[in-house]
């Protein structure tokens, strides 16, 4: 099966698709995803923890940067061809014209009760679909795989339940009532474009130069799904640049062999020469803002890669700072705090040693060595140092908890703790 991708209509419609099926996806393959109830941030498979939020603000700061600069380049092209509000949009008229075919619906000669069977076929194909945005919207917050457990089991959470649900109903008012109306009058993004355009943002020109081959057919107009007429103004916000108008003015004016009057552009000028002038880079400003995007990105990801999947932290039990043994060993009691942080199981090996202090030794006494933990498990237990006090001082002296992965040794972490030594030992 080919498609056709010669219009803009058809390539806006490819990638509406596209990035509605990526949006579905992306909380199942944890791409990206905020857990709110482990307060856990999903990144690239990788999890990120609220102790590290500095990551997380800089990867929210990479996202912003990149909305504005794409808005600078493009204009509202996001809004025609990535928007979900565009996508829901366009459902909701199939799913209309879907039952006004299957019910031979005609509004100007339709009774009541073709009129009330038509509105209920439309309303329960847009409910069900509402239902479902509910579900992948409350995903990206909660685990969408235990989700889909407790929905087979009837065991959902009710406060679950009633966020998929008051999103639906958010949805279905939208899908059914506002529609384009929620872009031209309360879109934030089409407020934000106002402040980050600038003379060389593309636009959808409507060329004055070559007015008189205009035929007033209008068909730019009827085309219309925001309802304005683009010959009065390529700057009119109401624009989504779905290139809808481009396309039924090339159809008309192509069948008296001229080109269209409608096309798209880096602000006035119709220069699109070279491949970096095609993808918007006209200026400097934009190669800089391109450079500075690709720095910031690859090295927010190799930060990221570079983090340990591995959290470990003890304290010391200081009721009793220290004793003693039978061996002529000295202890110190603590509580370690393991996390294996990591998308999959591990097994961790404990160690220490004394810093700075090669002449002395020390032995950890866990209850198992190494320690088994699966994916995102934390555990807590209470164990026991000691050492033989060989050249320590009294008092606390600085020692070094390492755990390492037996399976992948570059993971490791190590988490220093003090440990007690008494006034005199010998």
């Amino acid at each position: 099966m080919r498609f056709n991708l010669s219009t803009y209509s058809a390539k806006s419609r490819l990638v509406l698709t596209l990035s509605t099926l990526a949006i579905i996806v992306l909380p199942f393959l944890n791409i990206l995803r905020l857990d709110i109830p482990t307060l856990r941030f999903y990144f690239l498979n990788t999890v990120l923890w609220v102790d590290e939020f500095y990551l997380l603000f800089l990867i929210l700061m990479l996202g912003l940067w990149i909305i504005v600069f794409f808005a600078m380049l493009y204009g509202r092209v996001w809004c025609g061809w990535v928007c979900p509000q565009t996508v829901m949009s366009h459902v909701a008229r199939w799913f209309e014209s879907n039952s006004a075919r299957l019910l031979n619906y005609r509004p100007k000669r339709a009774g009541f009760g073709k009129k009330f069977a038509f509105y209920a076929l439309t309303s329960v194909q847009m409910g069900a679909l509402s239902v479902f945005i509910g579900y992948n919207l409350v995903a990206y917050f909660v685990d969408p795989y235990r989700m889909l457990s407790d929905l087979m089991s009837w065991s959902m959470h009710p406060l679950v339940v009633k966020f998929i649900l008051g999103i639906a109903v958010l949805v279905f008012l939208d899908a059914m009532f506002l529609r384009e109306l929620f872009c031209t009058r309360a879109c934030p993004y089409g407020m934000m474009q106002l402040l980050v355009t600038d003379k060389k943002t593309q636009i959808v020109n409507y060329d004055n130069e070559r007015k008189d081959d205009c035929l007033a057919c209008d068909a730019c107009v009827r085309c219309c799904r925001m309802g304005i007429d683009i010959r009065e103004s390529p700057y009119q916000t109401e624009c989504v640049y779905c290139g809808d108008c481009v396309d039924a003015c090339k159809k008309v004016l192509g069948k008296k062999g001229k080109e269209g009057l409608i096309s798209f552009s880096w602000g006035e000028s119709k220069a699109r020469d070279t491949w970096y002038e095609k993808l918007g880079l006209v200026d400097s400003k934009r190669w800089i803002i391109v450079g500075l995007t690709v720095v910031f990105g690859t090295g927010l990801i190799s930060l990221t890669n570079l983090r340990q999947p591995l959290s470990l932290s003890a304290s010391g039990d200081r009721t009793t700072l220290y004793r003693v043994g039978s061996d002529s060993l000295v202890y110190n009691d603590y509580t370690v705090r393991m996390e294996n942080r990591g998308m999959t199981d591990g097994t961790f090996r404990l160690e220490c040693r004394v810093a700075n202090n090669p002449m002395s030794t020390c032995v950890v006494y866990p209850e198992d060595n190494p320690i088994p933990l699966r994916s995102r498990e934390k555990v807590t237990f209470k164990m026991a140092i000691s050492t033989d006090g060989a050249s320590l001082n009294p008092g606390p002296n600085r020692f070094e908890l390492q755990a390492t992965s037996v399976e992948d040794e570059s993971i490791s972490t190590v988490a220093e703790i003090a440990f007690f030594m008494p006034d005199e030992y010998d």
